[in-house]
């Protein structure tokens, strides 16, 4: 999820400032101490020390512009307090991990890792040779104190840097890693629809030649019996005409559908009639499928009679992908001004129920194709007890026989 803009902002705001204003509380709260805890009047320039760190504070404001100048000003303020302190007096300590850590996620592109490494050892020396002149640090001890603060000071921020900047990183891979993903999805629903409107352009196909083939076994009859029986030649005619007709409502409900022409031969177009063989094929392959006709059966076009028999026959694939082993149903209902189709599965039982499922919806929208090009209306969804439902009802007004 990426991060709104005026949260960024904020954030960024904060990220700027807070540290800022940190370490003007350690100058100001050290000059404090100087005056109310007693013994802190024996340093020797306690007022010097305050104004130094209020001077990191300020040099640390344009560290996001010039990372490397405001590092190096404030490791230099802090190896002069070092040394006023004889490096008993760590206040400085803050804003040098500010600033590396600052630095190395500026330059996380390129190698940051030789100017701190050079910046801990000078850090090392520094304190050394102030320690010599401490009371509060034996001799013995110079050298340890002196690594482990190069350490805390500068090494600690520096792995942070790396933490964060690896997690950074990580969160970008993981954005960039959807946003394939997505683009790969959207470019296989779109697949998807253009294999659809293939498969019905060269379903129209079939169609559109059946009726051409008629038109011309017509016209011929019409043209042979026109002298001797112009009856029946005008029968033929009228046929013509009707079958121009569907096959003219047919392309311009097509229109714009293009055909791949890899496939050589072309199959019979499928139909409702084709219904019972469908649900017999299905019912062998594993899941229970009943079959049931309600009304009277009304003459439909071939472009939604091949709407029907696509809608069934996805609905029961998609039934036996997502729920194998569910009971399905398959129903016709003539009603008085549409016909509605029903596929219905039940839940799939626990024992059997995919370890990964998923709907990607393709087979949905190559039902939805179908449906808007004759103009019908599709409902799918799940059922209460959690099986799912497609329901496709064709109206009977404009569909052409």
């Amino acid at each position: 999820m990426r991060t709104p803009p005026r949260q960024s902002s904020v954030r960024h705001a904060l990220w700027r400032g807070a540290p800022v204003a940190l370490t003007v509380l350690v100058g100001v709260g050290y000059l404090l101490a100087v005056g109310l805890i007693d013994g802190a009047a024996t340093e020797e320039h306690p007022l010097m020390l305050g104004v130094l760190v209020l001077a990191q504070a300020a040099v640390l404001l344009p560290r996001a512009r010039t990372p490397f100048l405001s590092l190096a000003v404030v490791v230099a303020l802090d190896a002069v307090i070092l040394l006023l302190s004889s490096g008993e007096v760590s206040i400085g300590t803050f804003a040098v991990m500010v600033a590396v850590y600052s630095y190395c996620r500026e330059r996380r592109d390129r190698p940051h890792v030789a100017v701190p490494t050079a910046l801990a050892l000078a850090s090392i020396a520094v304190t050394l040779v102030a320690v010599q002149s401490s009371d509060e640090v034996p001799g013995a001890w110079a050298l340890p104190f002196s690594i482990f603060r190069g350490a805390m000071a500068i090494a600690l921020p520096v792995v942070l840097a790396e933490i964060v900047d690896g997690r950074a990183r990580l969160v970008e891979a993981l954005r960039e890693r959807a946003d394939a993903a997505e683009r790969e999805r959207e470019r296989l629903a779109q697949d998807a629809v253009r294999e659809e409107r293939a498969l019905m352009a060269r379903e129209l196909h079939d169609i559109a030649a059946h009726h051409l083939t008629g038109i011309i076994v017509s016209a011929q009859a019409a043209g042979a019996l026109r002298s001797r029986d112009p009856e029946r030649a005008g029968e033929y005619i009228r046929r013509v005409e009707s079958d121009a007709r569907t096959t003219l409502n047919n392309l311009r409900q097509t229109v714009g559908l293009l055909r791949t022409e890899s496939e050589g031969s072309l199959a019979p177009a499928p139909s409702i009639e084709h219904l019972p063989a469908l649900v017999t094929d299905a019912s062998g392959s594993g899941s229970p499928v009943s079959f049931s006709e309600i009304g009277t059966p009304r003459e439909l076009g071939p472009l939604a009679g091949i709407a029907v028999y696509r809608m069934v026959q996805e609905s029961l694939a998609n039934a036996r992908q997502h729920a194998p082993g569910a009971s399905c149903s398959v129903e016709l209902e003539y009603g008085e001004s549409a016909l509605r189709v029903t596929v219905n599965n039940e839940p799939v039982p626990a024992e059997r129920a995919p370890r990964h499922p998923s709907r990607d919806g393709f087979g949905l929208l190559g039902m939805a194709e179908r449906a808007e090009l004759i103009g019908a209306a599709l409902r799918t969804g799940r059922t209460s007890d959690g099986g799912w439902t497609n329901r496709l009802e064709i109206p009977y007004d404009g569909v052409e026989s």
